[in-house]
């Protein structure tokens, strides 16, 4: 067996808002100490996130994400299905 390949590396990017933007500094974090992902998988929020990595453009995805204000970032939380999950005792 030849162990001299260097191992795949895969990104997987979750949904959420709050966390999906999150994935924009984990992966400059990651690209900062040389980590480049040979595969990125995704969805929801991850996917916009992944797609612009992966397209060149999270550099502007960042400075538009920063530039919203609050209203306009709370419109990306999907709150219709909360109901669903309330537990009454």
């Amino acid at each position: 067996m030849n162990h001299s390949k260097k191992p795949a590396t895969g990104l997987a990017l979750g949904s959420g808002s709050s966390r999906g933007w999150a994935h924009i500094g984990i992966i400059q974090a990651l690209s900062e100490i040389g980590i480049e992902p040979d595969i990125v998988c995704s969805c929801s929020i991850g996917s916009v996130v992944g797609a612009s990595y992966l397209a060149g453009n999270l550099d502007p995805l960042e400075q538009w994400v920063c530039s919203l204000t609050q209203t306009e970032l709370v419109k990306f939380f999907d709150t219709g299905h909360a109901k669903e999950y309330v537990i009454i005792s």
